[in-house]
């Protein structure tokens, strides 16, 4: 697989996965499955964003294939697990004949033990799945099928040369007496054991990718169209998934544009947008579907972020010089790479005002001068952009905030242009800070 670079700030900045002190991710919004191994299977795709435009094209195929069938899988956990306590019994039937099997079902009948019963519910529980997975495939049957549907497929086509298999799965009568039990059992834990595991590993797949399904319906996620031709970024209506009631925002990178400087006052927005446009670059490299009405993209080679960057107090680092080294890190990935997607908010806020323009004015020219690579960085400092308004290579965007009845109103739209509101004073002033102080003052 060609590995997407990411790095641990820059998924704990887009909250791909739970952290400490935030009970929810993006992996959380996803995770409808049913069993514990088809959760871990998405999280194993979480984990995985491509640069390989197949797999990408894959993982959507199976997404589109899956989203036709309307109803819900509920595949039973428990009932699962009773599959894989079947298959890890001890005891293994090295031989079938009919003799051994009534005199199993005597025992059984007189002395009833645990190890029969979950063989005789494990056994049934895989024929149901078989059933089940059948006739799901069948009600979505297409000319074109998924590779993992093709493997389906390969599975029973291999399991069904066992007439008995064949027989009871494609009958009606769900009860299965003893002498196919035993028959079962041997073939299931016998000679076709490897072939079963490999449906079951299927199972847990169909799992992860229905979740996905189900997580694009209740959330209207959109799968994007990725082009391995040439990086560019398009989206429209793009919006953060952990809002109630998001206001959607378009942004698209214009040729020879590859800076967006995004302005606008405190709580305007600003980080919930970026991280929003984060969030659907990487959902993008996992073939998934993201958080918009629609996406075109080219392939990255990595993302890399600052948002939420925190103190290094055991290095005995000042949030300023983490600043730093956290924007020579970025410097150097994109030293020895191409295409990378980077994102930064509010660059250098850990120092004086001065230091901050200047650092910002220089790295944001640097950024701009490398043309295949893309940059979102959020700023207060708009004196900034003042001086860069003439560069071609940036777009300049903001997120408006008004004032009306001496109240900010946040509307959340992105717009073109540079803003210089500012309501620091007002936050300051609304919490009567200088009143408190007052009162305690000496006189």
């Amino acid at each position: 697989m060609n590995k997407f670079d990411i790095d641990k700030q820059t998924l704990t900045d887009l909250n791909i996965f739970e952290v400490h002190g935030l009970n929810k991710s993006i992996f959380s919004l996803f995770n409808f499955t049913f069993t514990i191994k088809g959760s871990d299977k998405l999280s194993e795709i979480f984990r995985t964003p491509s640069t390989d435009i197949q797999i990408i094209t894959e993982r959507q195929d199976l997404i589109r294939y899956l989203s036709n069938y309307s109803d819900d899988l509920n595949f039973d956990h428990t009932n699962i697990d009773f599959i894989e306590s079947y298959l890890v019994q001890n005891s293994k039937t090295k031989f079938y004949s009919k003799i051994s099997a009534l005199t199993k079902s005597i025992n059984y009948f007189f002395s009833p033990n645990q190890a029969y019963y979950v063989k005789e519910k494990g056994i049934g529980e895989i024929i149901s799945l078989l059933k089940k997975l059948n006739e799901v495939f069948a009600a979505l049957d297409q000319d074109i099928k998924p590779v993992l549907v093709k493997e389906f497929n390969e599975i029973v086509g291999v399991l069904f040369k066992q007439k008995l298999i064949k027989a009871i799965v494609e009958r009606d009568e769900k009860k299965i007496n003893l002498f196919e039990l035993e028959a079962l059992d041997f073939m299931f834990r016998g000679t076709e054991l490897r072939t079963i595991k490999r449906f079951l590993d299927l199972v847990y797949q169909i799992d992860a990718y229905y979740a996905v399904v189900m997580a694009a319906r209740k959330y209207n996620l959109t799968l994007p169209n990725v082009n391995a031709k040439e990086c560019h970024l398009r989206i429209n209506g793009v919006f953060h998934p952990f809002l109630n009631h998001p206001v959607a925002n378009d942004i698209e990178f214009e040729i020879g544009k590859n800076v967006c400087f995004l302005t606008g006052s405190n709580m305007a927005g600003k980080s919930t947008f970026l991280k929003s446009v984060g969030v659907s670059v990487y959902l993008a490299h996992l073939g998934l579907p993201v958080p918009a009405a629609y996406m075109e993209t080219g392939i990255w080679q990595g993302l890399a972020s600052t948002i939420n960057l925190p103190d290094n107090l055991n290095e005995g680092f000042s949030h300023f010089y983490n600043e730093v080294l956290r924007v020579k890190h970025v410097a150097e990935k994109i030293k020895v790479s191409k295409n990378i997607f980077v994102i930064f908010d509010e660059l250098f806020r850990g120092t004086n005002v001065k230091d901050a323009f200047d650092g910002s004015l220089s790295v944001i020219k640097s950024f701009s001068a490398i043309k295949d690579c893309y940059f979102m960085i959020s700023t207060h400092i708009i004196e900034v952009a003042e001086i860069l308004k003439e560069n071609e290579s940036i777009m300049f965007k903001y997120l408006s905030t008004k004032m009306e009845h001496n109240k900010p109103t946040f509307t959340y739209n992105l717009m073109n242009g540079i803003t210089d509101e500012r309501i620091g004073m007002w936050i300051i002033e609304n919490e009567k800070i200088d009143e408190i102080l007052s009162s305690r003052a000496v006189g």
